[in-house]
């Protein structure tokens, strides 16, 4: 162990205090930095999807087509495809279509608007379910242990709040037939079902195809947009009212929150023309971009400052800190005087120890 002499340890002391208030004072500047960029980043996706973000580009930009015409398109497109795979069906059992079948068809619901804010010129509201196909995952059981015929996976723990960690893949046994339903596409929003955190429910992340013939977990809800661009859902998602319709939806009287595929189709959206939601994707890259380089430079900071205090403190410790003063005391004469006290004290106390003992014993005795 180093030991420098004592006037030279308070010099250390006082330098220590003094650098490492620095890098402390440093370091909360950087997490107050951290925290204001998730509040500008918060701001920014709360404009984006309320239309404040483009509002100048709707007004240089008046005669596009509403976003009521695209909901109608995206609905006939639905009950297009619902029709024929109906014959499809029909078709593969030789039989002919009955009378009626057509009325089978259930509509998606819309939203009950009058419950909702205003929404900017050429957007209306949608559910859920009217602008995508929402698609609950396979349950992870005993009989689906990896075989012959096994496929990647994603857990709960694989989606984060806009983001995937890809490190720990798992593999799961799956038909044909399972693969074809539920094998994930670009573009598939990844929502999770359910957490004890309201802050954590229903966090997203975009899939991007990065695995091939990946499937999810039933603790996941699939969201594959139909009415323009995953980009902009993924972003009406994570925005701050998004969070917070998404969070009422799931709340529950346990205090637990979780959703479900009919809970995810219910959650109303504001959308906007097709055109614009390219404009508001393009818009939220730029800022997206410029937040995650700020966000590595105060990483990298954090990091320098982690390096600097463990410089601060070898160098301590080395005795390359502060300068040395020929004059201090050395070192072994305060080893010294600390042995010397040592041994007097321990002796002291014995020999005082074994007195009291004895004048106790003998009051007690009466002699």
């Amino acid at each position: 162990m180093f030991l420098p002499p004592l006037q030279e340890q308070g010099r250390i002391v006082a330098k220590l205090e003094e650098l490492l208030s620095d890098l402390d004072a440093g370091v909360a500047a950087v997490a107050y930095a951290r925290a204001n960029l998730g509040r500008y980043r918060a701001g920014v996706l709360k404009a984006a999807v309320e239309g404040r973000l483009t509002e100048k580009w709707r007004a240089a930009h008046p005669d596009v087509e509403p976003a009521e015409k695209l909901l109608e398109r995206v609905l006939a497109e639905r009950r297009r495809r619902w029709e024929e795979a109906q014959l499809k069906g029909f078709a593969e059992k030789k039989q002919a279509p009955p009378k009626g079948w057509k009325d089978r068809y259930s509509e998606p619901v819309g939203p009950d608007v009058s419950l909702l804010p205003a929404l900017p010129g050429g957007w209306c509201w949608a559910a859920v379910g009217q602008v995508a196909e929402v698609q609950g995952g396979i349950q992870k059981q005993p009989n689906r242990a990896p075989k012959g015929n096994a496929f990647p996976y994603l857990r709960v723990g694989n989606v984060l709040r806009d983001r995937l960690d890809l490190l720990r893949i798992e593999h799961f046994e799956l038909t044909d037939e399972e693969l074809l339903r539920l094998r994930l596409e670009p573009g598939d929003l990844l929502v999770v079902e359910g957490n004890g955190s309201r802050n954590e429910i229903g966090r997203s992340a975009l899939w991007r195809g990065e695995i091939e013939n990946c499937v999810h977990q039933n603790h996941i809800i699939r969201v594959r947009f139909l009415a323009g661009l995953p980009e902009y859902l993924n972003a009406y998602w994570n925005s701050p009212s998004g969070m917070a319709r998404v969070a009422a939806k799931s709340a529950s009287t346990s205090g637990l929150y979780t959703l479900s595929v009919g809970k995810v189709s219910e959650l109303p959206i504001p959308l906007p023309p097709l055109v614009e939601q390219r404009e508001i994707v393009s818009e939220v890259g730029k800022y997206r971009s410029n937040l995650e380089r700020d966000l590595v430079a105060l990483e990298a900071m954090v990091v320098r400052s982690d390096r600097l205090r463990q410089s601060i403190l070898r160098r301590a410790f080395e005795g390359k800190l502060v300068p040395q003063d020929p004059n201090d005391e050395p070192a072994s004469e305060l080893l010294a005087r600390i042995q010397a006290g040592i041994g007097s004290v321990g002796a002291f106390g014995r020999k005082g120890s074994g007195g009291l003992i004895r004048k106790r014993t003998r009051k007690k005795s009466g002699k």
